[in-house]
């Protein structure tokens, strides 16, 4: 029989950093720090490690400065506001918190997480690995494969082959050519103007990629939409190769770095101290043990001595309970095989 594969989470760190931000109510300990991020982002942690039980598990970072993408679009992410001070306060502790879980980061300078992300899937499923990746953005949909599949906690929801054909209309492979189409606002990705998702996923599942569809033009109805890709023929190749996460970025898969390990529990104590996080800390400190009680042997009474010892062994007043053992249907027709004794202490 096969043994079942490791499975490998990789979390999208920089994602659930701004959606715990956003998402979550403004928080601050007595020192007037805002911690609703460190907490938000612990928490989705927790309940990865808690619910799923993983063998491996990574956080991928983004690195500051520019990337990749920014040498083939300036204007890349441009349109984004600059991260709000309460939330730059926060990156600090959040990594701090991942040191402590005693769980590995990776981030490298001119890549997103996304990229890292993508060769590390890629890299695991390779090695003999299943591959979750924990994060709520679409772009990732482009990396199922049998043994990959993505993992949306906020919204408790996994998808595969199906439910990207469901929302696409086509298999994750082509996921970025209906990108290259319609283009992604949050990214400032600029796509093709005037096609939008649906034309996009209409005019992929008719022509397969966005270089058969230009290559076809003469084939495409209405007229509008022929136009529109003739003149932007450049953007809309531009827009897929920035939405293509690359799987060949400078990060390597190691087993043994990536395996679930114990947390540093002092160093993990005394950063929720800090923060005042006292929920969490009550929650992850161990509880006290419980003395074992041991359940009393029993002793059977077969002849009149050992029931008068048996009587003799308890203290005068002592509430004894009694069963009734029986052969049969008791209430009905039984023989009585025997009677069970006990005190609590004495049985």
């Amino acid at each position: 029989m096969t043994s079942p594969r490791p499975t490998l989470y990789l979390i999208d760190g920089s994602a659930y950093i701004y959606r715990a931000f956003f998402a979550l109510p403004a928080l601050n300990n007595s020192k007037g720090l805002q911690t609703n991020a460190v907490y938000g982002f612990m928490t989705t942690l927790l309940k990865i490690i808690r619910e799923h039980r993983p063998d491996g598990l990574v956080v991928a970072f983004d690195e500051k400065g520019p990337t990749l993408r920014h040498e083939e679009f300036k204007e890349y992410k441009a349109q984004r506001p600059p991260m709000p001070d309460g939330m730059k306060a926060q990156i600090p502790y959040i990594h701090r918190v991942v040191e402590a879980l005693n769980i590995p980061a990776v981030k490298q300078v001119g890549y997103e997480a996304d990229d890292l992300i993508g060769t590390l899937a890629r890299q695991a499923e390779q090695a003999g690995h299943d591959v979750v990746i924990v994060t709520g953005d679409k772009d990732m949909l482009q990396l199922i494969t049998p043994h990959v599949r993505i993992y949306d906690p906020v919204k408790d929801k996994w998808s595969g082959d199906a439910e990207c054909i469901a929302k696409f209309g086509v298999e994750p492979g082509r996921v970025v050519e209906i990108m290259g189409l319609m283009g992604d606002s949050s990214d400032n990705i600029p796509g093709v103007k005037g096609i939008g998702e649906k034309t996009a996923m209409k005019l992929i599942s008719q022509f397969g990629s966005i270089d058969e569809l230009l290559r076809r033009l003469d084939e495409v109805t209405p007229t509008r939409i022929k136009t529109l890709l003739t003149d932007q023929a450049d953007n809309a190749r531009l827009s897929r190769k920035l939405a293509t996460i690359d799987t060949q970025s400078p990060v390597e898969f190691h087993p043994e770095s990536y395996r679930i390990k114990p947390p540093h529990d002092e160093q993990l104590a005394e950063l929720l101290r800090e923060l005042e996080f006292t929920s969490l800390l009550k929650s992850l400190q161990p509880s006290p043990k419980q003395s074992e009680t041991k359940t009393p042997a029993p002793s059977i009474i077969e002849d009149e001595s050992a029931a008068q010892r048996f009587a003799d062994s308890l203290p005068q007043n002592t509430p004894l309970a009694v069963h009734c053992l029986f052969a049969g249907h008791p209430g009905v027709h039984a023989d009585l095989k025997g009677l069970a004794l006990s005190s609590g202490g004495h049985t």
